[in-house]
This record gives C-alpha cells, sequence and structure tokens, in this order.
C-alpha cells in the first residue's frame, strides 16, 4: 500500500488553496496590505518573549491559527501547535499574504549531543510531504538561503554544525532501532516539521532554511531531556537573533 491513498495524489489539482482561504472575509482581522516579506517560524514561548523585549515589535492578529510579530520588515510567528500539518498549514498561508523568506528556528531532539546544527536536509518521515510531492527520502531547503544563515551564525560567533535532520510525525515512536540506524547514517536531530516545511517552499517557490538546537539527547539507553536548560535557552535566543540579523541584512 502506497500513501497517500489516492495514487500520485500531488499531481492533482487541490480545489481550494491558500490565497482563497486569506481571502475569505473572516479571515484578516485589520488591513495587512503592509505584510513582510520575510518570517521566522519558532516553537517556544521563550524565545518569543525574548523577541519582544529586546526588539518591541508590533503586535498583528490574524485569523484563528496566525499572530505575528512585527520588526520592521520581518514578521515572527510563534507556532501554537506542533507537527508537520500544522506548521506547514501556517507557512501556507504566510506565503499566500505575501511571504517570500522563511528562516524555521527550533528546538531538536539530538541523536549525537547537544549543539546547535544548520540543516542540510531532512529525513521525509511525516505525511504532510507526500501530499505535495511524490515518495523521496529527503527534503531540501534553500542553498543559497542556507549559506545566508550559515554567514549570519558565524558572524554572531555561534559554533554550530552543519547536519541531516530526520523529521518524524509521532515523537513517542522514535523507536530504539530507528534511532541506531540514523546514528550510524550520521542524522543528527529529529524533530517534527522541516521536511514538510522544504516540500512546502519548493511547491510554492519560496526561500527557506532551517536550524535548530538540541533540547534533548536520544542516548543508547536513555533519554536526556533539558528543554528548560539555561544552555539550550541560551542557544536559542543566540540562534532567532543571528537569524534576525540575516533577514533584516538583506
Amino acid at each position: 500500500m502506497v500513501y497517500p491513498n489516492f495514487k500520485d495524489k500531488h499531481l492533482e489539482q487541490a480545489l481550494f488553496n491558500p490565497q482563497d482561504y486569506v481571502s475569505w472575509k473572516n479571515y484578516l482581522k485589520k488591513d495587512y496590505k503592509k505584510a513582510p516579506k520575510k518570517y521566522i517560524l519558532i516553537y517556544y514561548p521563550k524565545i518569543l518573549n525574548h523577541f519582544k523585549k529586546k526588539y518591541k515589535p508590533t503586535r498583528i492578529k490574524l485569523f484563528r491559527l496566525i499572530t505575528v510579530y512585527q520588526h520592521k520588515d520581518v514578521g515572527v510567528v510563534c507556532m501554537t501547535g506542533i507537527g508537520s500539518p500544522h506548521a506547514a498549514t501556517v507557512m501556507e498561508e504566510l506565503i499566500a499574504l505575501g511571504g517570500k523568506e522563511f528562516l524555521n528556528i527550533g528546538s531538536a531532539g539530538g541523536l549525537k549531543d547537544f549543539g546547535t546544527f544548520l540543516c542540510e536536509k531532512s529525513i521525509r518521515d511525516e505525511g504532510t510531504s507526500s501530499h505535495y510531492v511524490s515518495h523521496g527520502k529527503f527534503a531540501y531547503p534553500d542553498k543559497e538561503f542556507t549559506k545566508r544563515l550559515e554567514k549570519h551564525l558565524v558572524k554572531n560567533n555561534i559554533s554550530f554544525q552543519r547536519a541531516t535532520s530526520w523529521t518524524i510525525d509521532a515523537p513517542y515512536r522514535e523507536t530504539k532501532a530507528e534511532i541506531q540506524k540514523y546514528k550510524k547514517q550520521n542524522v543528527a536531530t529529529v524533530e517534527m516539521e522541516s521536511s514538510a516545511l522544504f516540500t512546502v517552499a519548493q511547491i510554492r517557490k519560496v526561500k527557506i532554511a532551517s536550524a535548530f538546537v538540541v533540547s534533548d539527547v536520544l542516548g543508547d539507553d536513555k533519554w536526556d531531556p533539558q528543554f528548560d536548560a539555561k544552555h539550550v535557552n541560551q542557544k536559542l535566543n543566540k540562534l532567532f537573533d543571528a537569524g534576525l540579523d540575516c533577514l533584516l541584512s538583506n
């Protein structure tokens, strides 16, 4: 049996699209003609609090899923949920509103160790991307945009490694066998959104890059969660600042 259930679904035309949705009369709560073209997608409320305190952004409430915090020509959206369907839906709507460049900044499980990782490609072990393109092992960010983010990581003195990530829909089904397999393949992180976001960006012809800070390590025999550790939150804030610097400088 193949997935999705409808054969070659990615070749079929959708009945309605994100532009139809954001054009619906109840979607926008205010005039959003000056919507930013650049966005940072985040998942940690602590990063949002850091951004609000340091940069004093303007808050713009959109329909249901999205509240944008805008600083100059960059919008920041803190996801209200997790996983590829949620992230892809938010990104689709931001693209329909004019978004052209996206940074996906978040935490991830570590298959190696703690640290900061710049994502070069993601294993497609989630369901969303297969509704957009045919089956394949990897999804890729924009190469030039990723190089641009890399330069700003260096500029901001952030120690990081380039890495492959594993994107999965079911965090409580990260099995020991899979973890060992991907460790042998030198996969560094596991998270829930990047491969879907890379695929949406490919289909919608926008740019995306992604980087993660490891918040918990999946060891051989035990799980080491450090979500609230000072070193994790400091790295996330530094990574966010470097991403904002990257978008503001172009």
